[in-house]
């Protein structure tokens, strides 16, 4: 038997220690200690700890048994009411063991039947239970378990004589966290994984703690290596030239895997609608009514099976170069991610890779909905807006004149109309129940049908298996992606980022991940979502609604994804420039733990603004990154994403065609970034034609991504600092008079390895901060475990700062537990727009007289 002290509260046994008994004894948070020892009879769980046996007490075991099946979520009604729990695993059973105040008590197992916990059935056949003095003890037998190749396994407790009836979670090897009202977060467990010397036990969560953390870099391949500077707006591919998979050479993946990079987000591969004619290959431009920009938007996905022919040297063998790329990335070490489009495709989509998949070939084009149908028809019993048929496009007017920037720049043929859609119409990609979209819409493509009726939120029309309907048959939509995902799986794709994911149902994502993850386990899931989206579908499980409500972004983790976008800090943040906002905002915000650990944290993507624009972020260029990217990524164990361009300062001056003049490098033209291709280099991709002021921007990215890849960073805890140093003078104040205006502070504590980082951002864009004070209450040294050390003027803290942004004579200090306290954390000057991550130590042992 091994003994070790771990904060985490599960352990994973791995179906080939079977043959061999293996125990594992861990000692956690509480004084209760767990021997787990698996057989081939099964698992036996010991329990011991002073009082656990006591009326009140319930002990909680939660089991991962089905890789493509669970819920991450255990809802009060589940647990005999209580506090709402999340787990860091999808588990698929549950066993309860809750001793009565005048009775023997209960014991009872759940089981997740696919869309949501079922019924309490009694335990007595199912496992059995021993309650000895400070003792319990459950025995689980291998036929409970079924075939699983791999087990995940969590243990906890409650006592529901506290926390009003909710019932005080305790036991865990981790200390639980409160995520919002009535729920806590369990975020470790213990892996048990079969060795060449038997089994071996570590500490693990969502992520593993062998895992670097995940850090993304997402590029457009048709701006990523394009050296054409002609940059005519409306220009042609012939014109301005285009990026290719080839660009991505062996400089190109060695200055990204150098950078600090996991992941390859290669966005906008899949092949689009476009004005390119690539006939030769039997793929014909498309219709130019259809078309936002003469590249085309690559989110008018034209067949999901297949990639843009731009990218190729030789476009016939597009697929054959996309594979090449793939192999080159893994082995650079770095995964590739690309998009998946669930919502809408192209009006013009068309599978020539796999034909027998296109969507609607099959449809009833009579009704508007049909569970059974691949779109939404304006036809039926839902009244359509305009005169039709036939659908009318906004790329012309009442006269036939263009309209539209495609047709504008010269693309000839376009008449508002499309020879697809003369005799019936569809619904548009977002929700325009309508013949004739507008120009603001998203016109160029039709909404897809999951069997969720969207046209009564209220009604919630659901036709797919759902809460206590699980055998409703699948919908063909269904079908077809899972058949995408293993299609591009099997060509070597790590994961994807799910466009507008929100708008989907989350019973399918709960489905189409769990199967994916059944082909890879380790597929990477990230979910583009918004909770402020009226479009959104709401959770349909009435168990999960107890505690996420109306909202999807909980939702769609609980449903499998990795992570969610956090658009609320990136809004609230960009405000501090633009709207007077201030950092102390970003506390105001709703803060639900299982959320705010499974985020991804950017400042720049395709979508927003960039940071250099003279016209956004207040207008200070480039180095405004600093500060907003090392406040933003630093928050959680969530992944972190930058967007190609971001690091060198590219502003997205001008007009480029269809994405007009409106600080985005625009995803619709061909065209190519006139800052990053200093960097580019004419393919060497070492920076030569950059500033020296864009290589220290660049440089300090660098710094950035190997600080983040720190425990404390990947695998911590999080405390804010401002909402304790409001009324702290010293803590940046300026001329307003407000504290945390300008400053944010927070700190990052990983248990485990014991490091402890204190951040500090001065966001202030022209200010210099000098002798700042920040206060940190006793609350905040008990987070970083050193409430023993509380006062004490003898044991000096030392702070060396990770990231090298800040002068040398402030880039080490020292100071104690006391001054920390009050008058607080001295930082003689912190210059505009820079950011500081202080790791903070003390001596490795202090004994009792130095306090």
């Amino acid at each position: 038997m091994r003994r070790v002290s771990y904060t985490a509260a599960f352990a994973f046994l791995s179906a080939a220690c079977i043959a061999a008994a293996a125990e594992h004894a861990v000692t956690g948070a509480d004084e209760v200690r767990y021997r787990i020892n698996r057989t081939g009879a099964g698992l036996d769980i010991q329990i011991i700890g002073a009082g656990i046996d006591r009326p009140g007490q319930a002990v909680f075991v939660a089991l991962g048994t089905n890789p493509d099946s669970g819920s991450a979520l255990i809802p009060p009604s589940v647990g005999k009411e209580g506090s709402a729990v999340w787990l860091p695993f999808q588990a698929d059973l549950l066993l309860v063991s809750r001793r009565e105040p005048r009775s023997q008590g209960e014991t009872y197992l759940r089981r997740w039947n696919m869309t949501q916990w079922g019924p309490r059935e009694q335990a007595a056949e199912a496992f059995t239970v021993s309650v000895e003095p400070a003792q319990v003890r459950l025995k689980i037998p291998e036929k409970l378990l079924g075939d699983a190749k791999s087990l995940k396994l969590a243990v906890f407790l409650k006592d529901f004589g506290a926390d009003e009836g909710r019932g005080r979670l305790y036991g865990a090897l981790d200390a639980a966290t409160p995520s919002g009202p009535g729920e806590r977060t369990i975020r470790h467990y213990i892996a048990v994984e079969h060795g060449p010397d038997g089994a071996v036990f570590r500490r693990s969560g969502r992520v593993p703690p062998d895992a670097p953390k995940t850090r993304i870099y997402q590029m457009l391949p048709r701006l990523f290596g394009n050296t054409n500077e002609t940059r005519k707006p409306n220009g042609t591919i012939l014109e301005n030239g285009t990026g290719k998979f080839s660009d991505m050479n062996e400089a190109a993946l060695a200055a990204l895997r150098e950078a600090g990079y996991t992941h390859l987000w290669l966005t906008g591969v899949l092949q689009q609608a476009t004005a390119t004619d690539y006939s030769e290959v039997g793929e014909p431009a498309d219709d130019p009514d259809l078309l936002k920009g003469i590249a085309g938007s690559p989110y008018a996905i034209r067949d999901y099976f297949d990639v843009s022919p731009d990218y190729a040297d030789d476009p016939a063998k597009r697929l054959a170069e996309f594979k090449d790329l793939i192999a080159r990335l893994k082995a650079k070490g770095m995964k590739v991610l690309i998009d998946f489009v669930p919502n809408h495709v192209a009006r013009s989509y068309h599978s020539t890779i796999r034909p027998e998949l296109s969507f609607g070939a099959r449809d009833d084009r009579t009704k508007f909905f049909d569970p059974k149908n691949n779109f939404f028809y304006l036809t039926g019993a839902v009244e359509a807006r305009g005169d039709g048929p036939p659908l009318r496009l906004p790329t012309v007017d009442a006269d036939g004149n263009p309209t539209s920037p495609t047709l504008l720049a010269g693309v000839a043929g376009g008449d508002g109309l499309f020879d697809g859609e003369k005799e019936f119409g569809r619904v548009t990609g977002n929700d325009a129940i309508t013949w004739a979209p507008g120009v603001n819409t998203w016109y160029e493509t039709v909404k897809l049908n999951y069997g969720y009726d969207f046209t009564d939120p209220e009604k919630a029309t659901r036709h797919y298996p759902h809460g206590d309907k699980p055998d409703l048959p699948l919908p063909d939509t269904w079908k077809k992606m899972d058949e995408v995902i293993t299609y591009w799986q099997g060509l070597g794709v790590d994961g994807f980022r799910a466009d507008m994911a929100h708008m989907v149902p989350q019973e399918f994502w709960r489905w189409l991940i769990g199967r994916s993850r059944a082909r890879d386990a380790g597929v990477c899931w990230v979910a583009e979502a918004y909770e402020d989206d009226d479009a959104k579908v709401p959770v349909g499980d009435p168990q999960a609604r107890e505690v996420i409500g109306a909202g999807v972004m909980l939702g769609l983790l609980d449903a499998g994804f990795d992570a969610v976008y956090d658009d609320p800090a990136y809004d609230a943040l960009k405000r501090v420039y633009e709207e007077g906002g201030m950092a102390n905002d970003l506390d105001a915000l709703p803060r639900r733990d299982f959320l705010f650990d499974n985020s991804l944290r950017y400042a720049e993507n395709h979508d927003e603004v960039r940071l250099a624009s003279a016209a956004e972020w207040g207008g200070h260029g480039m180095d405004v990154g600093r500060p907003v990217s090392a406040l933003l990524f630093g928050l959680s164990r969530g992944p972190v994403m930058i967007y190609h361009g971001q690091e060198v300062g590219e502003p997205a001056e001008g007009v480029e065609g269809f994405g007009g003049d409106d600080a985005r490098t625009s995803i619709f033209d061909y065209w190519s970034m006139p800052e990053f291709v200093k960097w580019v280099n004419g393919g060497k991709f070492d920076g030569g034609g950059l500033s020296d002021r864009q290589k220290a921007l660049q440089d300090f990215y660098r710094r950035l991504l190997r600080a983040l890849d720190q425990p404390a960073f990947r695998d911590g805890d999080f405390f804010p600092l401002n909402p304790d140093n409001l009324d702290n003078k010293a803590y940046g104040r300026m001329d307003d008079g407000i504290s945390g205006r300008w400053l944010y502070s927070y700190l990052r504590h990983d248990p485990a390895s014991g490091q402890r980082v204190l951040v500090v951002v001065n966001l202030n864009p022209t200010e210099t901060m000098r002798n700042v004070r920040i206060q940190f209450p006793r609350r905040a040294l008990a987070f970083l475990g050193w409430e023993v050390l509380a006062g004490s003027k003898i044991v000096p803290v030392v702070a060396r700062d990770l990231l090298g942004d800040v002068p040398g004579e402030i880039a080490e200090i020292t100071t104690n537990p006391a001054e920390m306290e009050k008058p607080g954390f001295p930082i003689k000057e912190l210059q505009p727009m820079t950011a500081a991550y202080y790791e903070l130590k003390t001596p490795a042992r202090v004994p009792p007289a130095s306090r």
